[in-house]
């Protein structure tokens, strides 16, 4: 009778098949661990979207011809540098205006007299008292626009100069405060009404009213939002109206909130704070959610843009907006406007953004699809990053499953080894009983018959 040998439920398994199981399983985990807890990507993507800026190009050969080395160049405006700033002048916008590289803050008088070839042709900003506008007058390079002509006391007793072609509004007057934007053409000296010697003067497309300057805003008015008018969505209304229409109070108080207010709530408690989503968030927003509730906004940066902000009292020098398409808010585009210049970020990027409910807004696709969502804003764009605790929790349970798992085939392997070798040994037995039962048989049978 042979020996009894426990049959196989499978069959042996190789080692390369092993090594094989071993990967996918670790690359499994991984791939639950990180994608789960990432920001959701769209449902339904929208394309990603660089947005170009056309920058107006400067003809270096006419502005060299303006000349500032000596008190008489500086008496006189060379007409023909200044109807070509003018004409360039008159398309730069916000968007433009910070495409172009203007600076933050105004640049200190005294560092433009030092370093004024690197300047010139700049588009340069100041803030100060008006205290000479005059015009219009003809010889605008473009019809229906005249030339205007400005002087500004800045807080430090500086002047600076300004030309410029749209006509002030009904807010602008000797003794304001203004704010003058504009290409700086060269340095400038009069002798009436006022002697000035060597101030910076610009070429640009208007003057504006400025303000004096907001104390740091802690709290939010809930009286500036009553007039909003955000809930009708017909073309024309509050709904529709873009971060350059939007400029008043209301955005310039919200703006100020977000940015005074980024430090008080720590990154733990922003996680503890609701997500913007469809299921949970949308009907509240429908019965009307109170302006400035904070948010969270998971998603990927679609497209990104910034302006140069106008004359406010807030004291915003850029804004940024960003479309942000959100997988929980049924895959819709969502506007988040932030009051400053955002650094760089890649189009698709992963963002987590600390938010405040402001308005709702309506837009159309390029398929000409009309939407309303709600409108945020926010003290930047923040990339979404795992904690690093949770990080190093998750590594660690990863790393001791692993090893369970690798002893666990260890373990299978010199199971499946120790019944190969008694497998082998035990027929090894059978065939030396075999041979042991053939040999005596061939021994003990009797003689073949001899053949007659």
């Amino acid at each position: 009778m042979l020996p009894y040998s426990r049959p196989r439920i499978l069959p042996p398994i190789p080692p390369l098949v092993r090594l094989g199981l071993v990967g996918v399983a670790a690359a499994a985990i991984l791939y639950v661990t990180v994608f789960a807890t990432s920001p959701p990507v769209a449902t339904r993507p929208e394309e990603a979207v660089e947005l170009k800026v056309a920058i107006p190009s400067l003809d270096r050969t006419i502005l060299a011809k303006a000349k500032d080395d000596t008190r008489e160049q500086r008496l006189i405006i060379e007409p023909e540098p200044l109807r070509h700033l003018l004409e360039v002048a008159i398309d730069v916008g916000p968007t433009v205006a910070a495409a172009l590289g203007m600076p933050e803050n105004p640049v200190p008088i005294a560092q433009v007299r030092a370093d004024l070839p690197s300047y010139r042709g700049r588009w340069l900003w100041y803030k100060g008292e008006l205290e000479e506008l005059n015009g219009p007058r003809e010889g605008h390079p473009v019809k229906g626009y005249s030339i205007y002509e400005a002087t500004l006391r800045l807080a430090d007793s500086e002047r600076v100069i300004c030309a410029f072609s749209i006509a002030p509004g009904a807010d602008v007057h000797r003794g304001g405060i203004v704010r003058v934007e504009g290409y700086l053409l060269k340095l400038r000296d009069t002798t009436y009404p006022h002697d000035i010697t060597q101030a910076p003067m610009l070429v640009g497309r208007q003057i504006q009213h400025d303000y004096e300057d907001w104390p740091p805003v802690r709290q939010l008015d809930q009286t500036l939002f009553e007039k909003l008018g955000d809930d009708d969505p017909w073309r024309g209304t509050k709904a529709w109206h873009t971060i350059d229409e939007d400029q008043g109070e209301p955005l310039w108080h919200i703006g100020a909130f977000v940015r005074d207010t980024a430090a008080q709530r720590s990154f733990a408690e922003w996680r503890k704070i609701g997500t913007l989503n469809w299921a949970e968030v949308h009907p509240k927003l429908e019965q009307g959610l109170e302006r400035g509730t904070p948010l969270r906004i998971l998603g990927s940066l679609i497209r990104r843009t910034t302006i140069a902000a106008p004359a406010n009292p807030a004291g915003i020098k850029f804004w940024t907006v960003a479309y942000v398409q959100v997988r929980d808010y049924d895959g819709r585009v969502v506007p988040v406007w932030i009051p400053k210049r955002v650094a760089d970020l890649p189009l698709r990027a992963g963002l987590e953004i600390k938010a405040h409910y402001y308005r709702w807004f309506a837009y159309e696709t390029q398929q000409g699809d009309k939407y309303r969502v709600p409108l945020f804003v926010a003290a930047d764009l923040d990339e979404f990053v795992l904690e690093t605790k949770a990080m190093r929790e998750v590594g660690i349970g990863i790393g001791i499953l692993l090893i369970l798992m690798m002893a666990m085939f260890w373990w299978m392997q010199r199971r499946s080894s120790r019944q190969s070798l008694q497998h082998a040994r035990e027929m090894d037995e059978r065939r030396r009983r075999r041979r042991e039962r053939q040999g005596f048989t061939t021994a003990n049978s009797p003689p073949p018959a001899a053949t007659p």
